[in-house]
Order: C-alpha cells, then structure tokens, then sequence
C-alpha cells in the first residue's frame, strides 16, 4: 500500500480537523515549532526535514512521512503528531518480530503499520505535540486520527515509540497497551562544579570514576570538541569511519550517512557537537551530541577500538561536566546500558504503546506484556537498590555491586 492510497483529511467528531501531511516539508516550520515548542531540538521541524531530506527517513528505507496536522476552526495549528507508514521495524529499538510472527501465521498482514516516532533518535519525549492554548480534546483528535488511518487502510496496529508519561497516560486511557523497558539518565540535583557531583557519590564509586578519568588523561588522549556551525566535509568523514567501524565490529547496522550529518549540523546549528577523543594525533573514540530545551542527549558514538574508559570519559564525565557548567536539567544516555549506573546515571522507564486492529491480537499481545512489564519493573528496582550515590545510615544497596553488574532491561515480549 503507497502514501497515495491514504486519505488528506480526518475530521473528528468536533474540531479541530486533522490533517494528513505527507512529509514534513508541506508543513510550515513556524506552525510545527509552535507546536513543539519546549520538547527538545529532536521534535523540531528543522531535525525531521534532515531526516527525510537527507533520504534517511524516507520509503527507501521504511519510512513513509504521514504527519498529522490539527487545525481549529480559525485554521490555526494547534497540535502535530510525527507519524510514520513502515514496511518494517529496523531502526526502531522496540523488538517486534515475534508479533510480526503471530501476526503473519493467523493469516494477517503486519506491515504496513503505523509509527509514532522520531526516527533514528530513541529518546523519551512528547509525541502529541500540542500549541500552547490548544482546544481541549486536541490530544483525543490527534489519536483518533492514527485509529481512522489504520482502520481505513487496514493496518495491523500502531506504535508509539517512547512517548513521555504524560502521552503514554493518554493513550492508555484509550486502552492502548504499555511497553516498558529501563533506561538511565543523568540528573543535575543543583551541581556547582564536577567535584560537587562527584561528592555526591559513594566512596567506592568516586574513588573508581577519578581512578578512570587519570588513567585516560595519563593515557594521552586529548579532546576536540567541533560545534555544528564549526563542521566541515573532513569532520563528517571522520565522524562517519569511527562509527562505521564500531558497527562493523559488533555487526549491527549503521544507517547515517554524510548527507544526514551535514543537513543536522546545518538545521540545528551550535545545539550539535561533535567531540573527537584522539591519542598522539590519531582520532579514537567520536561523540555525537545534542543540546536543547535543558537536555544534553548523547546519541552517536563510534571507536577504532573498544576503548572502554575512553568512551565512559567521552560519553558521560565529560557530558555531566558540560551539562553542570551550562546549568542543564539533564543527560539523557541513550538506549539501555547498565553500566551508566555505576557513572552517576539513575534509571528510570521507557515506554512504547501499541494498539491492534484484531481484538484476539490485542488480548494475545496484553497476555505478553504482563509478562515482560512485570519484568522490567523487577530490574528497575533492583537497579534502584544498586544507586551509586551515598546511602543514608540504614539505606539498602552496596554499590561494589555495580562493578560489572549487568542486566537486560529491553526484554522481548
């Protein structure tokens, strides 16, 4: 089934009227932005053009734009969702292949489905993206919306990759089915400097990240920080080979492409680095990272090598510095990772909500997910137990258990 088959409007039983937009472009970046105001440079119009411009979000590679748009009666903006068709799961770090089983052996057609999500970035955030002074109900249009597109079309389901806590409420109200997995985040608690985070910590854990932070700085390996406005071809290249290589290594696919970087850098400008960890000259570790609305997330890291130490410097201590010195709520660490714990990363639930066009799939896929959620809860409180920062007299948790500790939080449902 192509784009062309879906429908251009949606009306809901009330304003406002829900639009379907095939790609970001024939949306007004000023309309988008008002919308997402204060979500993070990752939900801005200027990183979802990048995306599809650059190809990388584009039915080449399973990503059909299908945006909705909600206008209030006056045709003002009021609320955006970013919404995908897919003829596949790759890229979206929520595991679904034994549902695309199930699907597929009961006589059904999974793909194409629908996809709420920021591609290529799995970051916790707002997918109904709402106008401040938005008509009540927008968020119920929005959803309605992606329920018309599926039963029209006759989609298997839908997805929403990540959504914050506030949307994923939203749409289980809606009898949508919740998805956990743990994740880990940095918190600025009110630090004044690196030593006062670091204070903060047990004396296990504090004395091991020092010990971490000498050996790379007696290693040599030095720094190099380019800001976005600051990337050339030759940065991108070199960003790119480091990536690759770590891919190629673990075998796992690496879908960005110098085209990508480029228009990133381009579109959101200084809210972009790319640090560069070299030894004698010679770069070894890189480091794609993304500043806004008080959140620095670490996204892209490649290395010659598996450079332990000098992917906890680049990637963490180095962030959390930067992140206490520009006054940030907040580092978010990316996908999984147990060993963001023992470096001063708390963890906390993600979520993913699904809803199925079949009711036998639907209860089929809930029986799961009270598995796999009782599960996940299970970890997240034994990475609680596990904090490394100092416990009051009586508090539970021995942090020497952190070294090495290892779990695995994004279980298959």
């Amino acid at each position: 089934m192509g784009c062309d088959m879906l429908p251009t409007e949606l009306r809901t039983v009330a304003p406002p009227a829900v639009a379907v937009v095939l790609g970001i472009s024939g949306i007004d970046p000023l309309d988008w932005d008002a919308c997402a105001a204060g979500h993070g440079p990752l939900l801005s119009h200027a990183y979802l053009k990048a995306t599809e411009d650059s190809g990388l979000a584009s039915p080449a590679n399973g990503w059909n734009p299908v945006h909705l748009m909600a206008r209030e009666a006056s045709g003002r903006v009021v609320g955006t969702a970013p919404l995908y068709l897919r003829d596949r799961s790759t890229d979206e770090h929520w595991p679904d292949q034994a549902w695309v089983d199930g699907y597929q052996a009961a006589g059904g057609r999974y793909f194409p489905k629908l996809v709420s999500a920021v591609p290529y970035a799995p970051v916790t955030g707002t997918r109904l993206l709402l106008r401040e002074g938005a008509p009540p109900g927008t968020a119920d249009a929005l959803i309605g919306a992606m329920r018309t597109l599926a039963h029209r079309d006759g989609l298997s389901s839908i997805h929403v990759n990540f959504p914050d806590e506030a949307d994923r409420s939203r749409f289980e109200a809606e009898g949508w089915l919740a998805r956990h997995a743990v994740e880990y985040e940095w918190r600025n608690d009110g630090y004044r400097d690196f030593g006062d985070f670091t204070a903060a910590l047990s004396k296990h854990r504090r004395d091991t990240l020092l010990w971490e932070r000498r050996k790379v700085q007696a290693s040599g390996v030095r720094f190099r920080d380019v800001p976005g406005s600051g990337v050339g071809e030759a940065d991108v290249a070199l960003f790119l080979d480091l990536f690759d290589d770590l891919h190629a290594r673990r075998a796992t696919h690496q879908p960005l492409t110098a085209d990508f970087v480029h228009r990133l850098c381009v579109a959101l400008g200084d809210a972009v680095t790319l640090t560069f960890a070299e030894a004698g000259g010679i770069a070894v570790g890189t480091l794609l990272g993304v500043e806004g609305d008080g959140r620095l997330y670490v996204r892209n890291w490649g290395a010659r090598e598996e450079t332990r130490l000098v992917h906890f410097e680049t990637c963490y201590y180095r962030t959390i510095e930067r992140a206490i010195a520009r006054g940030l709520d907040a580092v978010d660490g990316g996908r999984g990772g147990p060993h963001k714990l023992a470096r001063g990363f708390r963890p906390k639930l993600a979520h993913a909500c699904h809803w199925f066009r079949h009711t036998n799939m639907h209860n089929a896929v809930a029986e799961g997910l009270g598995l796999h959620n009782a599960k996940v809860l299970t970890i997240l409180a034994q990475e609680q137990a596990r904090s490394p920062f100092r416990q009051p007299a009586g508090g539970i948790g021995d942090d020497r258990r952190l070294h090495g500790a290892t779990c695995h939080a994004t279980l298959p449902a």
